[in-house]
């Protein structure tokens, strides 16, 4: 019980410190594009540690945690619609 409390913990740090970088990297005056990627990196790193750690898929079969990987085409795909949408210039409508 010790130590899945120590890996709830850490977890909670590690997000906790992905969360400010997000915060800090919003801040910083770079290109569109690179924002959105830098963010979405970040954005699936937290979505996996919550996934391993709080709804426990670190302790599944291999299939199942090979079986998310089905939608990542779709984020692909999402991501390069995004990605795609920033040169518009929403303020003008």
């Amino acid at each position: 019980m010790k130590d899945r409390r120590k890996a709830y913990f850490m977890n909670a740090v590690w997000l906790a410190v992905l969360t400010l970088c997000e915060v800090w990297i919003y801040g910083i005056n770079i290109d569109r594009i690179a924002l959105v990627i830098i963010l979405l990196a970040f954005t699936i790193t937290k979505m996996m540690l919550v996934a391993l750690v709080y709804m426990h898929l670190r302790y599944e079969t291999k299939f199942l945690r090979r079986s998310l990987l089905v939608p990542i085409p779709l984020a692909v795909f999402f991501l390069w619609g995004v990605v795609y949408d920033l040169s518009f210039n929403w303020t003008t409508m």
